[in-house]
């Protein structure tokens, strides 16, 4: 059975198969409306594709009021409509069987019965951003550092705490057809100057022209409309988008396998470095 909760600054309400709100139908969650462009020439049979788009996602939820002891129905719109407020953002939840997505979305109409011991209520939401993402991210981390120490814990004469990984590289396999962004975290051990990333496949790269020093964070986000490369040094935030190098390229995780290789102008060594993405999909 499907189950549908709203969270909003750290609030939630659940619409499903239970009380007080059971649900009656959903639509707009597994469907997708694109618009496609096309050209005409002279002479010529059909059209030229030139490109689509995908639309907004406009989810309706119908729903019934069933009330549990101690409440009435004007207790529960005043709740209703101190948490669907116009103009914030909330995030849907959706859970059916063992599967999980969310997707963030604008209030755009609350509609409530007023006759009735059960009174059915709609809600319409609009997502800007029409792809579903999961609940959790994808997280993959090159040339970190593995403690070595278990429990209980013997000391030999010689013993090692931890031991750092090779490996340059990481592989992120994308099982979705969306295209997504991804959250870079650089983290410096030593001086390392001009860090980047590569996409070995594709030959795709990024870059940032500045030295990292011992305790350095850079962190770059290369989503959509969240395009954005920050420092972190001795506690204070800096927007470092100015550093990025000329013709570098908002890396995405593409479908299918994506090989990533940590860069530097000088030696990578004391660089740990994770990847996160979250996997989308175009429906519920």
């Amino acid at each position: 059975m499907m189950k549908l909760v709203f969270e909003r600054d750290g609030k939630a309400i659940t619409i499903g198969h239970s009380l007080p709100f059971w649900l009656n139908k959903v639509t707009g969650l597994s469907e997708i409306d694109c618009d496609v462009e096309s050209e005409k020439a002279t002479d010529q049979d059909g059209e030229v594709y030139k490109g689509s788009t995908a639309n907004k996602r406009n989810i309706v939820i119908d729903a019934t009021v069933i009330l549990p002891d101690g409440k009435n129905h004007a207790v529960i719109r005043e709740e209703f409509f101190a948490f669907f407020v116009p103009r914030q953002p909330g995030t849907l939840y959706v859970y059916e069987g063992a599967t999980a997505k969310k997707i963030d979305y604008r209030l755009e109409n609350i509609e409530f019965d007023q006759d009735g011991i059960f009174r059915d209520f709609s809600i319409s939401l609009i997502c800007p951003d029409p792809k579903f993402k999961a609940t959790e991210d994808d997280v993959d981390t090159i040339a970190q550092t593995m403690g070595l120490i278990e429990w209980p814990l013997e000391l030999p004469e010689e013993f090692e705490v931890g031991r750092r990984t090779d490996t340059l590289m990481a592989t992120v396999v994308n099982n979705s057809s969306v295209t997504r962004g991804m959250t870079l975290t650089f983290v410096a051990s030593g001086e390392v100057e001009n860090p980047g990333m590569i996409e070995v496949g594709r030959q795709e790269a990024l870059k940032i022209n500045t030295t990292m020093h011992t305790g350095d964070v850079i962190v770059i986000t290369t989503g959509q409309g969240k395009k954005r490369v920050k420092l972190i040094r001795d506690g204070v935030e800096t927007n470092i988008n100015n550093l990025w190098d000329f013709g570098g390229v908002w890396l995405q995780v593409e479908p299918g396998t994506n090989v990533f290789r940590v860069t530097a102008d000088s030696s990578v060594a004391p660089l740990e470095v994770t990847i996160a993405s979250t996997p989308a999909y175009w429906g519920a």
